[in-house]
């Protein structure tokens, strides 16, 4: 049994996500709120640099989770539906900022990093706030 359809191609005809000049296809790329999110996820790996492997993965964990929740949002034609997941995003840029300050007590980054690394939750947190407000 062939479940390809007959027109299907091995390339996509759509240009890819992570292409800075492509169309963003999905409701959540669209977002201006998931683009400072996934900015925030490419900061992870250099701010965990030197922390223990617990602190870096459940940094890891929380910065996905902010951006996960968002799309699965998006993809909920309910209002409550949406709402709870941007609800939970939300809470997982707070706990992102707690290991942020974390970070920045134990000496494993800098005041400036952690200082860019806030701003770029605070704009999430902003963000995320107005789109439960909607």
């Amino acid at each position: 049994m062939n479940l390809t359809p007959h027109d299907a191609t091995d390339t996509p005809t759509t240009p890819a996500a992570n292409d800075a000049n492509a169309t963003r296809l999905l409701d959540h790329e669209r977002l201006d709120c998931f683009q400072v999110a996934l900015q925030f996820a490419a900061m992870v790996p250099e701010l965990t640099r030197t922390a223990r492997t617990s602190l870096r993965d459940q940094l890891e964990r929380a910065a996905a989770s902010i951006c996960l929740n968002l799309a699965e949002g998006c993809g909920r034609r309910t209002k409550p539906d949406r709402l709870h997941f941007f609800s939970m995003a939300q809470g997982s840029a707070m706990e992102c900022a707690a290991a942020v300050d974390i970070l920045r007590v134990t000496g494993h980054v800098t005041m400036a990093d952690a200082t860019r690394a806030k701003h770029k939750l605070i704009r999430v947190v902003q963000m995320l706030v107005g789109l439960r407000r909607c």
